[in-house]
Parts: structure tokens; C-alpha cells; sequence
């Protein structure tokens, strides 16, 4: 049962980090050298502002993340063997 909870929270990670890195990848790391000094980007009439670098710190949380749900799902399945 612990395997499985395992197994589902790091889906649910991964699909976390995919979705919020595709999210920087397009808001943030495309656009980085546009930013001027105030941290703002205007490009095709959207203002993309600096924070969206905190795109990243939720990306490296959900795979670090994804981590602990692989490394519990392998103790787990080793304590039941």
C-alpha cells in the first residue's frame, strides 16, 4: 500500500515539475534577454515580469520531490520482499 501511495506521489510530481517547467521554459528562460533593469519584458504586447524565475524553485521542489516517492517506493518494496 505504502509502494503504491509512493508510485502516485511521484507521478504526481513529475507531472508538477513537467507542467511548471514548460512554464519558465516559456515565461522566463525564452524571454531572459529582454528583461531591463526593473525585471519587466515587453514583447508582443505581453509584460513578462522577472518573478517568473520562481517558476524554477517549484520545478527543483517537485523533483526533489519525485525523488523521495522513488527512494520510499524502493525501501518499501524491499521491506516487503
Amino acid at each position: 500500500m505504502i509502494r503504491l501511495l509512493a508510485l502516485i506521489w511521484t507521478v504526481l510530481s513529475l507531472v508538477t515539475a513537467i507542467a511548471f517547467g514548460w512554464l519558465f521554459l516559456t515565461m522566463h528562460w525564452n524571454n531572459r534577454a529582454c528583461f531591463d533593469e526593473n525585471g519587466r519584458c515587453f514583447l508582443d504586447g505581453v509584460v513578462y515580469h522577472d518573478t517568473s524565475f520562481l517558476y524554477f524553485w517549484i520545478v527543483l521542489l517537485a523533483a526533489v520531490s519525485a525523488l523521495a516517492g522513488v527512494v520510499i517506493a524502493m525501501r518499501a518494496r524491499r521491506s516487503a520482499s
